[in-house]
């Protein structure tokens, strides 16, 4: 009984494994992407008792899709101004601290820890944010406009962000972490680290079991229930 159990777990765990393999949906209009499903994909939350970190990496798909989505209130000029501004620089924000057992206010554990610890790996590199010496005036501007705004979305915790930026480009120039890309890169503080694989399944049409027409991530191939190779839409 043990032995047939323990080969059942251990071919589902085949499957789900290889439903990963390929990626071969349609790719989303920016309008019609899922807002929220974005934000799991690039919003990493690890907790440890108290212990809170959170890491966010902003591509410039995000803002793509916030105007896409509401062009009056966040317009294509505005988008374009940020491209210029970043060029082939990613954002990527982290939070870390602990809730208080007495005030239960959230203490930060300060920028210079977080500027130190974080740190973003790829193709076998590990790469740490661009110094602030090293910024143009308008992104640090940019890190006085976010900061205020996480503040009031995230009360405490958001008053303890800090915002970095990475640079780091492929063989042609172009910025690396790109969310249609296929090659997948870590980012990490201190201990904490989590793995960004692309490209984000919520930038594609979801895949659908032909069998009870459940529907997956676009980043599985096969249903990890019926093993059965899912339908692309």
């Amino acid at each position: 009984m043990f032995k047939t159990l323990s080969m059942k777990n251990t071919l589902y765990l085949l499957v789900l494994m290889i439903s990963f393999s390929s990626f071969a949906q349609q790719k989303l209009a920016l309008k019609d992407v899922d807002q929220n499903k974005l934000l799991k994909d690039i919003v990493y939350t690890h907790t440890n008792n108290e212990d809170i970190t959170l890491i966010y990496w902003f591509p410039i798909t995000y803002w793509e899709v916030l105007s896409a989505k509401e062009p009056k209130t966040f317009t294509p000029e505005v988008v374009s101004q940020l491209k210029q501004m970043l060029g082939n620089k990613s954002i990527f924000i982290a939070i870390s601290g602990k809730v208080s057992n007495t005030t239960h206010s959230f203490q930060t554990k300060g920028e210079t820890y977080l500027r130190n610890n974080i740190s973003v790996s790829f193709g076998g590199k590990s790469y740490k944010p661009i110094a602030e010496s090293q910024l143009s005036s308008e992104l640090t501007m940019l890190s006085d406009y976010i900061k205020p705004m996480f503040a009031q979305m995230l009360g405490d915790m958001g008053a303890g962000m800090s915002l970095f930026y990475f640079e780091i480009t492929d063989n042609s120039g172009e910025n690396a972490l790109n969310p249609y890309n296929s090659t997948d890169f870590t980012a990490g503080l201190a201990s904490v680290k989590n793995t960004f694989h692309l490209p984000l399944p919520s930038l594609f049409t979801d895949s659908k079991c032909a069998n009870d027409g459940e529907l997956f991530p676009a980043n599985y191939e096969f249903c990890p229930y019926h093993g059965s190779k899912l339908i692309t839409q």
